[in-house]
């Protein structure tokens, strides 16, 4: 494991903070994109119109001297090599997260017209990469003092739009919020943190859509006014619409619309209660590491270039990737916590709630301590597929890629197949607990 630390924005003593946000349309153009692979489910699902557009937004925050960007992109994933296309054309630091959206076209290359076969457009990719730099440059030219609040609620309703199809039924619901205005109270906007697969429109849809998180920010917006920034959370094993238990019709914009406007709703009532807090600090610190690519199915996908020269595998079979770390802070205290996860994280490494199962492959692994656990702030986020998508991060100890199958059950269950390996686990784990420890 190759671990590289840097301390690249430090706190301001009683500085005022900045914010501004910025959006741009990464809609794809059916004919000067096409054929436009949708990714997520099975191959050559090809795009037959456009249902509601797709966006790159981003929330740029300054306390000192160099701003940080926040991006979440309707997306299925961008792989690091495109992230850093991205980020050499940003002024500061910037995190790019895709929120995994189901009904987006294929940029990572695994969904194409057949097996082995490519769905990337690379004139698509390049579109997404330009609108996000124009997103984010957009959201640092519009920076102005800023009054924030802070503002979380885990409404039981939240847990119903999420269906878990592995054990341990575990969910990440909690909605965290940071909601801006001028020093004249004019909205700025609002980032908002929660996880759940955009995938509400299921396998059979051709439509190209952001599913609920286009409901989510449309409705947020008419809430609480300026843009809305929604970045996604530990999606991993499976945090699904598919398969929940509400009135509306399943794979259905109804229900897409519904799950959005209430999540809308409840976090607006969470920011409207909110009083404001004082930020006069911001830190951001990452590091790189090297997984082992330990997936056969990764390393074929690899070989045959599935990924158009993306993803090169380390001459030791090991992938490069990225965690970080930011936390906002106020007279010297914690006030919000982000983790930057490259991946699909399964709730329980999050949130707590690792299990012990007969037919593990590793039954005595010793268990992560939960991401969120380890920090100390009173709001915390999680950012999944922040800067890279390696798949699904599963707990060391509920890894089960051979038979017999963990509970006893009578088919393999799904997660492993689209994950790295057993080690992604642990080491992210090692890897923010370090970051952490450092600030």
């Amino acid at each position: 494991m190759k671990i590289l630390y840097g301390l690249l924005m430090a706190s301001a003593c009683m500085a005022q903070l900045q914010v501004g946000v910025g959006s741009a349309v990464i809609t794809p153009d059916l004919d000067k994109h096409g054929p436009v692979y949708m990714a997520g489910f099975g191959q050559n699902r090809v795009a037959t119109g456009v249902h509601d557009p797709l966006y790159a937004r981003c929330m740029a925050l300054q306390v000192a001297r160099q701003p940080l960007v926040l991006c979440g992109v309707d997306s299925i994933g961008l792989f690091l090599d495109d992230v850093e296309k991205i980020r050499a054309r940003i002024t500061g630091k910037a995190v790019i997260a895709a929120l995994h959206d189901h009904e987006a076209p294929d940029t990572m290359g695994l969904w194409g017209p057949a097996q082995g076969k490519s769905g990337i457009q690379e004139a698509y990719n390049q579109f997404v990469i330009d609108g996000t730099v124009e997103a984010a440059r957009k959201a640092i030219a519009s920076m102005k003092a800023a009054r924030v609040k802070l503002a979380r609620t885990q409404d039981a309703e939240l847990d119903t739009f999420i269906h878990d199809t592995r054990p341990p039924v575990r969910h990440d619901s909690e909605l965290v919020m940071l909601s801006a205005e001028d020093l004249n109270g004019k909205p700025i906007g609002t980032l908002i943190n929660w996880a759940n697969h955009p995938e509400t429109l299921g396998s059979k849809n051709t439509l190209i859509t952001a599913d609920y998180s286009g409901y989510l920010r449309q409705h947020l917006e008419a809430e609480l006014g300026g843009t809305a920034v929604f970045i996604n959370g530990a999606v991993g094993g499976m945090q699904s619409p598919l398969g929940a238990k509400l009135d509306q019709p399943e794979n259905s914009f109804e229900r897409a619309e519904w799950i959005g406007r209430r999540v809308a709703a409840m976090a607006a009532k969470a920011v409207q209660q909110a009083g404001k807090v004082e930020i006069d600090g911001l830190s951001f610190r990452e590091t790189t590491l090297d997984i082992p690519a330990a997936n056969p199915g990764f390393q074929m996908a690899a070989q045959a270039d599935l990924y158009r020269g993306r993803k090169k595998l380390n001459a030791n079979g090991t992938t490069a990737t990225l965690v970080g770390y930011i936390k906002l802070s106020g007279k010297n205290a914690p006030l919000l916590e982000i983790a930057m996860i490259p991946g699909e994280m399964y709730p329980e490494l999050s949130v707590g709630g690792i299990e012990r199962y007969a037919g593990a492959d590793y039954p005595d692994a010793p268990l992560e301590p939960a991401i969120k656990q380890q920090m100390k702030a009173p709001f915390k986020m999680l950012f999944g597929l922040a800067n890279d998508e390696i798949g699904y991060i599963i707990p060391k100890a509920e890894w089960d890629q051979t038979a017999p199958w963990l509970n006893n059950n009578a088919k393999r269950w799904y997660g492993e197949v689209n994950s790295v390996g057993a080690e992604a686990g642990p080491l992210i784990n090692q890897a923010f607990a370090e970051l952490v420890k450092g600030q």
